[in-house]
């Protein structure tokens, strides 16, 4: 199972994304890093665990805001032995190639963007480097129901985004989980949001997810190095 960490930027410094509050989040406080400086942060992970791909959400752009893609373009240049999923909001997709050098990156299209099936089918169909993001909150889905429906818009590698629990110490949401698994049949599945620790990592593994993204557990130590090498060679 691949173990990715996630960084959440605004305005130049990582953040602690909080069950998807963006205008709520702080400077992250991390046993990791002394700093919220996103190279630093990236530095950290590394030192930590040989992580082979990195998220990035790009919380400014998301939400209509100065983007970050110069900050973000110059992280993956530095780091180019790694891959980065971004998500960057609808805007960024559209002019990808204006926006990056870098070419280890991925861009993530978060089903949060309210989107007609045809045109969520021409963007994917158009660019089959994107990532879909399944994106929940308790309530369910937060737009596009229809993708619960049909799994054939569905991208090879999906991302369950359960943001109710990003941040928080509540678990993961595994009636979520298990309802796109339960669809899921020619996909790889990766968890967001709700890891703990590490005998959560060891369950996930079990129960054939893909991925885990995760970025609080790592920050205040709860998962550690240990936990971690437990997937090197998986």
């Amino acid at each position: 199972m691949l173990i990715i960490p996630v960084l959440d930027i605004s305005r130049g410094l990582v953040v602690h994304a909080k069950k998807g509050e963006r205008k709520d989040y702080k400077a992250i406080s991390s046993i990791i890093s002394s700093t919220p400086d996103p190279i630093m942060v990236v530095k950290a992970f590394l030192e930590l665990y040989p992580f082979k791909i990195i998220y990035i959400a790009d919380l400014d752009a998301i939400q209509g805001l100065q983007n970050q893609s110069k900050l973000i373009d110059s992280i993956a240049l530095q780091f180019g032995e790694c891959e980065f999923w971004l998500d960057a909001g609808l805007e960024t997709i559209i002019n990808r190639e204006a926006e990056f050098t870098a070419k280890n990156i991925k861009l993530v299209l978060g089903s949060e963007n309210k989107l007609s099936r045809e045109s969520l089918a021409m963007m994917l169909n158009n660019n089959h480097n994107i990532l879909l993001s399944l994106d929940f909150t308790e309530q369910g889905l937060i737009e596009n129901n229809y993708l619960l429906d049909d799994a054939s818009l569905w991208t090879p590698k999906l991302i369950v985004m359960m943001l109710h629990r990003v941040g928080i110490t509540k678990g993961i949401d595994y009636h979520c989980l298990n309802k796109v698994l339960s669809i899921a049949t020619r996909n790889e599945i990766y968890s967001a949001g709700g890891v703990q620790n590490g005998t959560d990592l060891i369950k996930l593994d079990s129960i054939g997810i893909k991925g885990v993204l995760l970025a609080t557990s790592l920050h205040n130590g709860s998962i550690t190095r240990q936990d971690l090498m437990q997937f090197i060679d998986k």
